[in-house]
């Protein structure tokens, strides 16, 4: 029979070097392996990202988590267990310092049985430690913080499973939005990246649009002109980047809760939105419609430059219902009032 040897491959060592660099506290959780897992190039990685659990979202849940002063409590534990070391479980190839949970050590286990079974098919017996093995290792644990992440995140062990194993999840990740804002979902998510400049693309990266939905509104403004085939943007883009950020952060909650204490008036203005009876596709689709608004009285870029980050959406919103705004001719337009008449949109 030939001896196996299974290696620690350069991916997973980075995993445990990103899952160390996520915690707060003395020992490595199940929910800081999967941090970890999410930042890595890898089939592992793309079955999360697949199902919404990216960076982004993971690293938003944790540092909703952290020691601090307001920070939310997990539903459970981790284990009971006392932590255990790095190199307890990892053997030379482990850091004595770095300590594991009680179930990140199990997660890890059975991640050395998967990897051990896989090198035993190869034919001199040796074999590499691979993400793969790491994710399926946490996947068993329907009790471990990684698995309270996954909910939060609005999927299921099962479903990252399958999309592990390469197939389409039964039940997965749905998260009811319309097409046309899946891309804004997605750059939420971090999937994709807003165009910029390198060293802004590498300022921006991992960060959580929802947290800053003034900012995310600029940034969406452009985009939805591009969407439509604008070269300038005006107010009907902002109210579009409104609404789209307001429902995919509604749909995305995990994200748009970050930072509690000032997640209820990140989207006042969106909500302002809604209890005028508007929506996204209702107000895209009456673009095509709506008769030429008028130019705007005061520019867009000067509206979006004037936005403070800790106000929210709200005073955005009000200076698109004004009258001069091409925005709240077109909201008039659509909720039946006569766009020219000298009143505002309310």
């Amino acid at each position: 029979m030939v001896d196996t040897q299974l290696d620690i491959g350069w991916r997973v060592t980075g995993i445990l070097g990103a899952a160390w660099g996520a915690t707060d506290t003395d020992a490595i959780g199940t929910e800081h392996l999967l941090a970890g897992i999410t930042g890595t190039k890898c089939p592992a990685g793309d079955a999360l990202a697949a199902e919404g659990v990216t960076r982004t979202a993971v690293m938003a849940v944790l540092r909703d988590r952290q020691g601090t002063p307001g920070a939310l409590p997990w539903a459970g534990g981790d284990g009971d267990g006392p932590a255990v070391s790095c190199r307890e479980v990892l053997g030379p190839e482990g850091e004595e310092r770095r300590m594991m949970t009680e179930r990140a050590r199990r997660a890890v286990e059975a991640a050395l049985e998967l990897g051990t079974a896989d090198a035993r098919r190869e034919p001199k017996g040796i074999g590499r430690l691979l993400p793969e093995h790491l994710l399926a290792g946490l996947l068993r644990d329907g009790d471990s913080r990684c698995a309270e992440v996954l909910a939060l995140c609005g999927t299921t062990a099962a479903a990252v499973r399958a999309r592990l194993d390469g197939e389409e999840p039964a039940g997965g990740a749905a998260d009811g939005l319309d097409p046309l804002l899946w891309n804004t979902r997605d750059l939420l998510l971090g999937r994709r990246r807003y165009p910029m400049v390198f060293w802004k693309r590498w300022l921006t990266s991992g960060v959580n649009w929802a947290s800053e939905p003034t900012a995310w509104v600029r940034r969406e403004t452009y985009e939805q002109a591009r969407a439509l085939g604008h070269r300038r943007i005006g107010t009907e883009h902002i109210l579009l980047a409104v609404l789209a950020t307001h429902e995919v952060a509604r749909a995305h909650p995990h994200l748009a809760r970050e930072g509690v204490s000032g997640a209820r008036a990140r989207f006042l203005g969106g909500d302002r939105l809604a209890a005028l009876g508007l929506d996204y596709a209702t107000v895209r689709g009456s673009l095509a419609t709506a008769p030429d608004p008028g130019p705007d009285e005061r520019p867009a870029e000067e509206l979006l430059e004037g936005a403070r980050q800790d106000e929210g959406t709200g005073p955005l919103v009000e200076a698109l219902l004004l009258d001069g705004a091409r925005a709240g001719r077109l909201i008039r337009h659509i909720r039946g009032a006569d766009p020219q008449q000298p009143t505002t949109a309310e």
